[in-house]
Order: C-alpha cells, then sequence, then structure tokens
C-alpha cells in the first residue's frame, strides 16, 4: 500500500530527487520535521509492496549523446501482440503502449546521437511492413514524472515549468561511464547509500558526490529519485492528450500545461497530415471521469478547443532508458515497407 496522507510530503520529494549527501535519508527527514530511521522505513516499505519500481539517476539523454523520439503505427488488433514482441526486445525501446483511437501502438526509442534514425529505420522494418511515424520533441515544456501533487483538489496555475535541457554532449572517461551504468540500475537502500554506491565503483564518497553534483548543475542528471508505479499509487486513468494549435500560440499553450500537477509531461512534437496535433500532455487520474475534467480544463485554460484523449489500454513494456551497454540485440525477421 502506498503511504497515508500524513506521509504525501515525502512521497513527492522522493521523486523529486533526494539530497545528494551521505545520509540522504537524514537530510529529508529534517527538511520534512520526520525522523531519518521512519523515513529509510517508508522507503524500504515503498519497494516491499510494489509501489516503487527503481531508486537511481534519471538522466538527460542529449547530454549523454543519445537522442529519443516517440513513434506511432497503426496494427491490426490481429497483429499487434505479434508485432509487439518483434520490437521491444531492443533495449532502446522503453516505452511501448496500446492506445485507443488511430494510431494504436506508441513506443519511445532512444539511441546513440547519429545511429537514431537507423534504429529507428531497423525497428519500423521489424514491425511488420506498418508505417511508423517519426515524432521526436521539438521543445519540452515539462518532464516531471511525480504523482500525488494535489491530485484530489483543482489546477492552479504555479509557475512555469520548465525541464533541464543539459549542456551539448561531452566526452566521459570509460570510468564516468561506469558510473552513468550503475546509476541506471537500483541504488541500495542503506542509510549512506552513495558511502557503499561509491565503494562499489572505486572512488571516494566525496569524490562521487562532488562528480554528480556536477552532472545535476550541468543538467546531466535531472535527478536521483524514486520512479514509482503510478497505478500502484491509484493513478489508474491515464491518457495521452493532443491538440492541434498554431505556431504563434503553441509557447503559451504548453507553458500553460505545464502548471499542472496532473501533467508530467508535455512536448511541441511535428504534425502529420494523418495525425495533424502538434502539443502532446501526459495526464494521470485515479478515474477516467476526472481525467476527461482535467483535459477540458488544460483546454479551457490554454484557450484550445477540439483536441483528443489517447487512453492507455495496454502497457506492454515501460524501463528507464540504457545508456553505454551492449550493442541492441537481433530483433526478429525485418519485413521491407
Amino acid at each position: 500500500m502506498p503511504p497515508e496522507k500524513p506521509d504525501r510530503d515525502l512521497l513527492i520529494a522522493l521523486q523529486r530527487g533526494v539530497p545528494l549527501e551521505r545520509r540522504p535519508w537524514a537530510a529529508l527527514a529534517r527538511t520534512l520535521g520526520l525522523t531519518e530511521a521512519g523515513v529509510l522505513r517508508t522507503v524500504r516499505e515503498l519497494f516491499e509492496s510494489g509501489v516503487a519500481r527503481r531508486f537511481g539517476a534519471v538522466f538527460d539523454a542529449q547530454s549523454l549523446g543519445y537522442r529519443s523520439t516517440l513513434c506511432a503505427a497503426d496494427v491490426p488488433e490481429s497483429a499487434l501482440e505479434a508485432a509487439v514482441a518483434r520490437i521491444t526486445p531492443h533495449p532502446g525501446i522503453t516505452h511501448c503502449y496500446q492506445r485507443d483511437g488511430h494510431p494504436n501502438l506508441w513506443f519511445t526509442l532512444t539511441a546513440p546521437d547519429g545511429e537514431l534514425d537507423g534504429e529507428l529505420a531497423r525497428v519500423a522494418g521489424t514491425l511488420g511492413g506498418y508505417a511508423v511515424l517519426n515524432l521526436p520533441a521539438l521543445r519540452k515544456f515539462k518532464v516531471e514524472a511525480v504523482f500525488g501533487q494535489s491530485e484530489d483538489g483543482p489546477l492552479r496555475p504555479r509557475g512555469p515549468v520548465s525541464a533541464p535541457t543539459g549542456l551539448p554532449a561531452a566526452p566521459l572517461a570509460e570510468r564516468e561511464r561506469e558510473v552513468v551504468r550503475r546509476l541506471q540500475a537500483n541504488i541500495a537502500v542503506t542509510e549512506d547509500p552513495f558511502g557503499r554506491l561509491a565503494s562499489e565503483l572505486g572512488y571516494a564518497p566525496g569524490d562521487l558526490l562532488a562528480l554528480l553534483k556536477g552532472w545535476e548543475t550541468a543538467g546531466v542528471i535531472r535527478r536521483i529519485a524514486f520512479v514509482m508505479r503510478h497505478r500502484q499509487l491509484g493513478f489508474l486513468a491515464n491518457s495521452m492528450c493532443v491538440w492541434s494549435v498554431p505556431a504563434v500560440r503553441i509557447e503559451a499553450a504548453g507553458v500553460s500545461m505545464a502548471r499542472s500537477p496532473h501533467v508530467t509531461h508535455c512536448y511541441e512534437r511535428p504534425a502529420f497530415p494523418s495525425f495533424p496535433y502538434n502539443l502532446y500532455a501526459m495526464i494521470h487520474a485515479k478515474t477516467r471521469e476526472q481525467a476527461v475534467g482535467i483535459f477540458e480544463r488544460l483546454g479551457l485554460d490554454a484557450g484550445l478547443s477540439g483536441g483528443r484523449m489517447l487512453w492507455s489500454v495496454r502497457e506492454f513494456k515501460k524501463t528507464s532508458p540504457v545508456f553505454f551497454c551492449e550493442p541492441p540485440p537481433a530483433l526478429g525477421k525485418s519485413v521491407s515497407i
């Protein structure tokens, strides 16, 4: 079970990022008026109950020399599971969903800069001959997967939320790449997690924390935090919402939507004749009725009409991006398009 309401501030703080200190739970406890032992107990319960999926770093892919894109295809229901089985072994595919409507198959793909187009062509060929829309983020208005922020209350503007963009990728030494590899896995939940991590990596604790703080300042690391399973927190109605917005209005609309605590991601993406939408907002709610209300309010606050809600129907894959690892494995039999 998720924490009770008295622990809501802690739940939010854990998702926003833990302090880069030798005793992060003690630092959080001081900020929230709790005890270190109580925070550590809650953290362990989150994993034991299945609410927490991962405790590790959330990296800015561009800063590490990678690129990501959102992809969509329309696959007949009878062929969907087989098509998904052919592409999801690719480690660069981190999220893969069936959504209602058309297109119905949505997935994200991450690959080293210079290789993304080739990997996308390989995945598209493996998919089975279905046309794939390439929908990279042209502008990021919000990237903040934090659940539990006033989800039962009205939407209240709280100022623009801007996601770190990171600096241009700089070459990393192999030792630094090993830090990245370790941080994209789970960090052990101990009283001194960064001290233990430093020991595993052959760093002095102070040197490792200095490296991580430098990466955080530069935008290479967005945060070291808890990634939660939102359904276990009660967010069962999830929808990707899209609008067609004139270019001169899209920045104001994106900033408006980023203010909502119900929006975890908000991007400008390219529009296509077959899918003429360029503003995307991902919302999570506890009920379908609440989600519809959020969608309508987002459009009203941004001065938009129309739009579509693409409901999550099935989750085929959900993992974190993997950087500096082995080449992608062979996929299913390629099909010429």
